[in-house]
């Protein structure tokens, strides 16, 4: 029994270390949402900024959708991805995950405000999407600020070189971020369309 225990907390000790750079992401994505949510009462936004818009017809009215989708997810990934590369970029950074939170949070409260159709709504067309994204934005901000804490590291004496190998993983990872982007909006642009009486 207690080895099993020593292990147990063995294995936590090791995610929460490998992890570290993850949690921060993780909280101030969670704040942003909660605070979205509280601010929405006083700033009262239009509802043409929040509320999800219907799939048009056609492979047009479907492209302008995924772009719409995917239009905001991927300009956060190209921020991201330029922050990275500067040494000075971590504040930056993880401004991110609680932009887009707040974001999502401020959505998700006006949809609330429609009664049991608007919590079906977040449920099933919000959160789906939502929690992808955040996930996405997570995973890419810390790719991002591990490279911009390594690129500080060498404004200090004896600092390390050999980054180009860092930077080619960096960018190909950062490639696979914008396919999965792509992905999540094709997703949100699927849900829209069986789901429209939910909009």
């Amino acid at each position: 029994m207690k080895r099993t225990t020593t292990r147990q907390r063995r294995e936590l000790h090791r995610f929460v270390t490998d992890n570290r750079r993850l949690f921060p992401f993780v909280g101030l994505l969670l704040a942003g949402v909660v605070a979205g949510v509280a601010v929405y009462p006083a700033v009262n936004p239009p509802d043409s900024w929040l509320a999800l818009t219907p799939i048009g017809d056609g492979l047009a009215g479907w492209g302008q959708g995924l772009w719409n989708s995917s239009f905001s997810t991927i300009t956060m990934l190209v921020a991201l991805y330029l922050l990275g590369l500067w040494g000075c970029g971590a504040p930056f950074i993880l401004a991110v995950p609680l932009f887009y939170g707040l974001g999502l949070g401020l959505t998700e409260a006006h949809y609330y405000t429609r009664g049991p159709q608007g919590v079906l709504s977040v449920m099933l067309l919000l959160l789906p999407v939502g929690l992808l994204t955040g996930a996405l934005l997570t995973a890419a901000g810390v790719q991002s600020l591990r490279l911009s804490l390594r690129l500080s590291r060498q404004l200090l004496p004896g600092g390390e070189g050999g980054l180009w190998l860092p930077f080619r993983l960096y960018s190909l990872r950062f490639l696979l971020f914008l396919g999965m982007a792509v992905g999540v909006g094709l997703l949100d642009v699927i849900l829209r369309a069986l789901l429209p009486q939910f909009l």
